[in-house]
């Protein structure tokens, strides 16, 4: 690398998330919404993190998408093209969106122009993260953050050439306070610890809030503050009902207005419970000598709709998030068709889109700092579609070769150049070049019949000859 691109790299380096025209941008609009002054995390920040340990929906379909988000595999790429070209080359396929994107990779790809790279310290921050959790912790704690919270931040950790090695993810309600175009530094305060780290240091992942764009997130978890809510207290009702809250299932009393003196109670106590108490003395009669008053406090919770009502919100909680009830388990309604395309739209609608966020941030805020020319890009976690690829096989054998065809149904490839063979019709004959097939051979017409010329003779009614005369018979006749 040539000394003015390290220099370049060091300055790129030092560049947080303003600038030193932030306070002059859009007429002042950035330092006038500040007013100095950082933004705090949001009310209920601390207690929505802390439901993820206690809800149990929340954890599942968090849980569930932080999971396959952090089992996504990164790739990077450079060009081999030099100077202006290669610039502007990196900058269009790192702009582009996913589907843009991979053609302009295949394209380049195909053409020699691109080079993927195996080994760099960009995949040992992914994969290593930091010297307390695995790259696998991390980027799921990340995602669970922004699900939840609606922005997750890490603190870099630099080697002695000033390279980020390592990341280190902390909690939103950490960050007291974000940097302003005044003051480009995070406030940072735990329990007793208080620190402010300069805004260079600090990668800050944002989900941003309609309401205030340039404040903190907006996580998809304090939209459904009413229905994790209600769902708790449900489960927590149920529950009390088995500590009963001190309140007895039956209340004995006199009637009439009579009164038991103390040794009378307690008599009639133990008496009720000598006779109907335990496994064996269950659906006993009981025989009093005067008039009592039994008072049965039942709580009927099919009256209530629980189970009902238990079932909404979990579908509520399940449906803002996307995620296909299948991919939970809940096939009650479900089809065949429905379980076998969960994964699809899981992959498609939900995992994607979070990958895509990811790889947007990294690509903007990380890669600079060791090329800004890499291009990051990760493999796509939707499957292929099968039932296409097979239609499309039946419609049309010859574009696949007999590799991709034993590959379809998870045999081996064949080693020899028959595994690079293509099967053509008319008789499926097998060629290694689509491009030089020959005409398929036209069958020959068939040979008609000679003509043939027979003799018709003529009777009268006595059966005598009257008349003989030559008739031509062809092969259509």
């Amino acid at each position: 690398m040539a000394l003015t691109e390290r220099i370049m790299k060091a300055a790129k380096a030092l560049t947080g998330v303003y600038d030193d025209n932030a306070e002059t941008a859009a007429f002042g609009l950035l330092s006038g919404t500040t007013r100095g002054a950082g933004e705090s995390p949001k009310a209920g920040t601390r207690e929505i993190l802390a439901s993820y340990s206690t809800m149990p929906w929340l954890r599942a379909v968090t849980g569930r998408v932080a999971s396959s988000v952090s089992s996504a595999s990164w790739k990077l790429f450079t060009t081999r093209r030099s100077g202006v070209q290669r610039a502007y080359q990196a900058g269009s396929t790192q702009r582009a969106d996913y589907a843009h994107r991979q053609r302009l990779l295949k394209t380049h790809k195909a053409q020699g122009e691109l080079v993927e790279i195996e080994n760099h310290p960009f995949f040992d921050l992914l994969h290593s993260a930091n010297s307390f959790q695995t790259g696998s912790s991390m980027r799921k704690i990340t995602q669970l953050h922004i699900d939840l919270a609606g922005e997750a931040f890490w603190i870099k950790e630099r080697n002695a050439l000033g390279t980020p090695v390592a990341v280190w993810p902390i909690p939103p309600h950490w960050i007291a306070e974000t940097p302003t175009p005044g003051r480009r530094a995070y406030r940072v305060s735990w329990k007793g610890w208080q620190g402010e780290i300069p805004d260079t240091e600090v990668l800050w992942f944002v989900e941003p809030d309609p309401s205030n764009p340039y404040g903190r997130g907006s996580g998809i978890a304090k939209s459904l503050g009413d229905e994790l809510d209600t769902d708790e207290y449900a489960a927590k009702h149920v529950r009390s009902f088995f500590v009963n809250h001190a309140r007895p299932d039956v209340l004995v009393f006199p009637k009439n207005g009579d009164e038991w003196s103390e040794p009378e109670t307690r008599r009639l106590e133990m008496q009720w419970n000598n006779q109907l108490q335990g496994f064996w003395r269950s659906f006993r009669t009981f025989f009093a000598r005067r008039e009592i008053g039994i008072e049965k406090f039942d709580q009927d919770f099919r009256s209530m709709q629980f189970i009902e009502l238990r079932r909404h919100e979990r579908d509520a909680i399940i449906q803002v998030f996307g995620m296909p009830p299948e991919i939970l388990g809940v096939v009650n309604e479900s089809k065949r068709s429905t379980i076998e395309a969960a994964d699809f739209l899981f992959a498609r609608h939900v995992v994607q889109p979070r990958l895509e966020f990811l790889r947007t941030v990294l690509q903007e805020r990380l890669i600079p700092e060791f090329d800004e020319r890499l291009i990051v890009d990760y493999d796509s976690p939707v499957m292929n579609d099968k039932e296409h690829k097979l239609e499309v096989g039946k419609a049309a054998p010859w574009v696949m070769t007999v590799n991709e065809w034993r590959e379809s149904i998870h045999l081996t490839p064949l080693d020899d150049e028959g595994g690079s063979q293509h099967f053509v019709p008319n008789t499926m004959r097998p060629t290694s070049d689509l491009t030089d097939v020959p005409e398929p051979p036209v069958a020959p017409l068939p040979k008609s019949k000679p003509h043939e010329v027979v003799k018709v003779i003529e009777r009268d009614v006595n059966g005598r000859i009257s008349a003989v005369h030559e008739k031509v018979i062809d092969d259509d006749a």
